[in-house]
């Protein structure tokens, strides 16, 4: 089926509507640039997304005059990142001390977040969404990519386009096909996440961050209504947390977080929990003829800071100001492209850089202990000035080079 103007010669394919796919098409379609987004689900109910949002990424919502509506889906702001051992308390990222409007880390469950953008960019004429649309392959013609084909209830569809942007995460089917490969590391942990409710009578303050015991590891994300957990363990270690036994592994998580203790019996089987191994990396090379990576497809992020999500929209960002008057003139050359992947670069590396540095010289090392562990000398010293809670918070909010909006 045809949408209003699919034949445009400025039509732009969009394949993943996660932040990037979905913040991208709606700056494309505000320009007037015709935007179709396949989506390979039905729906965008799925556990353990990412749902910080930090205050870079709130600016540019506040940019784009929906960081008011976003807010109210927010179930938790989170003003400081601390680690708690068996020993003390560090405050290591302060977000209450930065110069924004939005000085704190946004909880925002992502099914919510992309219920509502994708709410949002139906509004515009230029914009056509379907969902449950499996990409199957790519279109190439005169060694450029000019579209997609993909399945749906059974029938195969055709898109043709001048763009076509991949923004289909860490699996993506189109850097496959495009025949990118993606350089990756594997970081030496693994995340079992998990949700667990939180009872109204549970009076603790919230309780985001990372709690530290004897070779074991918890990151809470408390949302108010609910905790998602995510027990960190040794790359490979699974099976053997297996064979100990669910009872052993409420002892563990109880000793960790106390306040658990009131709704740990909800966890009742294996099942309830899902394995991510984390895998981090990035493509050499973002962009073909016709075609652009942006987001988890270009590169992986590892859980780590949290930042996953507002990378992806920055990249959206960029793209939109590289490519907008490229598309309304009908010409986006490699160049255009190549400029993309040149702005974001740059940052994608650093905070990779500093997501390994934590892995592996304080996660990687906890999980190793045999004692009770405390961060390294430095880190505890460091995390009592201000500066360094200050400095933290602004690394994990902005990064090197945050983006704004060129074309509002």
């Amino acid at each position: 089926m045809l949408s209003f103007n699919e034949s445009a010669p400025n039509h732009v394919c969009i394949v993943g509507a996660g932040p990037a796919g979905v913040v991208l098409s709606i700056l494309l379609a505000r320009r007037g640039i015709p935007v179709t987004l396949l989506e390979a689900q039905a729906d965008f109910d799925r556990d353990f997304r990412g749902d910080t949002l930090h205050a870079s990424a709130m600016e540019i919502l506040d940019q784009m005059g929906l960081a008011e509506p976003v807010l109210k889906l927010c179930h938790a702001r989170v003003d400081k990142f601390q680690l708690t051992s068996t020993e003390e308390k560090i405050t290591m990222a302060d977000f209450s001390c930065l110069d924004t409007l939005f000085p704190y880390v946004a909880l925002i469950p992502q099914e919510r977040f992309l219920t509502f953008m994708t709410e949002e960019a139906k509004k515009l004429p230029d914009f056509r969404l379907v969902m449950n649309a499996k990409v199957h392959d790519l279109i190439v013609e005169n060694n450029k990519i000019c579209g997609v084909t993909y399945m749906k209830d059974g029938k195969d569809h055709v898109v043709r386009a001048s763009l076509t942007i991949g923004a289909d995460g860490r699996g993506s089917r189109v850097r496959e096909k495009a025949g990118i490969k993606l350089g990756k590391t594997t970081p030496p942990i693994d995340v079992i996440w998990f949700k667990l409710p939180r009872h109204q009578d549970n009076k603790t303050g919230n309780s985001t961050g990372g709690r530290f015991g004897t070779g074991v590891m918890l990151v809470m994300l408390d949302r108010g209504y609910e905790w998602q957990l995510g027990f960190v363990i040794l790359k490979g270690s699974y099976k053997t947390l297996r064979e100990a036994g669910m009872a052993a592994f409420h002892d563990e998580l109880i000793k960790l977080a106390p306040e658990l203790k009131s709704s740990i019996s909800d966890l009742k089987d294996w099942s309830q929990c899902a394995i991510l191994s984390v895998v981090t990396g990035r493509v050499n090379q973002w962009y073909k003829p016709g075609l652009l990576l942006i987001g988890d497809a270009a590169h992986v992020m590892s859980p780590v800071g949290g930042v996953g999500i507002n990378y992806a929209i920055h990249d959206a960002v960029a793209a939109a100001n590289a490519l907008i008057e490229p598309l309304h003139k009908g010409n986006v050359t490699e160049l255009d492209l190549a400029d993309v992947q040149f702005r974001r670069e740059r940052p994608i590396r650093f905070i990779q850089a500093v997501q390994s540095i934590i892995q592996r010289r304080i996660i990687a090392n906890a999980l190793k202990s045999d004692k009770p562990f405390r961060p390294p000398l430095l880190v505890r010293f460091m995390a009592r000035f201000p500066f360094f809670q200050k400095k933290m918070a602004r690394i994990l909010a902005y990064g090197i080079q945050p983006e704004t909006l060129q074309h509002r």
